[in-house]
């Protein structure tokens, strides 16, 4: 058990004096913290300050520079400035939801998403910086940037593309595909004008990747697979709610988009509409979404399409991929809204 620690610092070495169990450990650094410090500091000048930070010191330097000014500030830092900020950073609240029906509802989700052949995964609450804007035009500014190279987890399906792109790049079967989900509890810096909306907050993910097989048939088919999932399931938790499907074309490629109007798809009975291209290039080729009626307002509670990230990642042009997600902790509150 430690019991106390004490730090001594003269100009060529560190020695932390380490007190465990009664006895004392003695832990010499090779390198002086405060060498490599003032190393780094006489890199930068004052007209170029922020672009050196940015593009000039390496990832290593830029993280000793950062990890000591949070130490000092940490350091700083009385318990009543950290209850104050608990009070008031809109980041560290703790959700509304209640912690058991919670669960449930997300353990039937991935439960459902098995039985569909989607392969559930627990995703870290960190991944590489950079994973939400190398793939689309997304600010660094709405993400929790992190040290060591890290952002906290803003969209789960990136970090799902990242491990299937990193299985696909070690596998050379042309047959192999991959389906994967998750629920996972994001953080997005943007300012919500809606009160009811938390920083941080449970989506559920689907992600599925494989190689062309022509004709489209990878697109129609992971298409009818997720979007019947999404319909089986909000209509479990919201019986009788009216819903209603709309195609975001991204392309006027007629061979495509008249495959949406076949009558075997799982969306051919409901309420379904097509929206001719536009200039979000997020999606490629389609986006969906689905809407849920709710006091006479559409209410986006699901939306996916197809990306070209695992072509980005992996070089191989025969990949494909298609994303998706909905609002689970968003259709809690409408059960419970439903229940009081």
């Amino acid at each position: 058990m430690l019991n106390s620690n004490s730090i001594i610092q003269n100009k060529t070495e560190i020695k932390i004096i380490l007190k465990i169990r009664g006895r004392s450990t003695t832990l010499l650094f090779l390198e002086n913290m405060s060498q490599l410090l003032n190393k780094i500091i006489s890199k930068l000048s004052k007209e170029k300050f922020i672009d050196q930070i940015a593009d000039e010191i390496s990832g290593t330097e830029f993280n000793s520079l950062m990890l000591e000014i949070f130490r000092r500030r940490a350091e700083s830092v009385s318990p009543a400035a950290v209850l104050k900020a608990f009070e008031e950073n809109r980041f560290v609240r703790p959700s509304g939801a209640d912690a058991i029906e919670t669960r449930q509802v997300e353990l039937e989700w991935l439960e459902s998403a098995r039985e569909k052949s989607f392969q559930p995964m627990v995703l870290s609450p960190l991944t590489p910086l950079g994973t939400c804007t190398a793939f689309g035009a997304v600010s660094q500014n709405k993400i929790i940037s992190s040290l060591r190279g890290t952002e906290v987890v803003s969209d789960a399906t990136n970090v799902l593309l990242l491990h299937m792109a990193s299985v696909f790049k070690n596998n050379n079967d042309r047959c192999l595909q991959l389906n994967y989900s998750t629920i996972h509890r994001m953080v997005r810096a943007q300012q919500f004008s809606n009160p009811e909306f938390s920083a941080h907050f449970s989506l559920f993910s689907l992600v599925s990747g494989g190689y062309d097989e022509g004709a489209f048939q990878f697109e129609l088919d992971q298409l009818n697979r997720h979007i019947s999932l999404y319909l089986e399931m909000i209509k479990r938790y919201l019986p009788g709610k009216k819903l209603q499907l709309k195609f975001f074309l991204k392309t006027e490629d007629q061979n495509f988009n008249s495959l949406l109007s076949l009558s075997t798809n799982v969306w051919s009975n409901m309420e379904c509409s097509i929206v001719p291209p536009d200039a979000n290039r997020y999606y490629q080729r389609v986006q969906f979404k689905i809407y849920i009626e709710h006091k006479g307002m559409q209410v986006d509670i699901a939306d996916g399409g197809f990306v070209d990230w695992l072509q980005a990642t992996t070089g191989n042009r025969k990949l494909k991929a298609m994303i998706s997600a909905a609002g689970i902790e968003l259709i809690q509150k409408f059960i419970s809204k439903k229940q009081q």
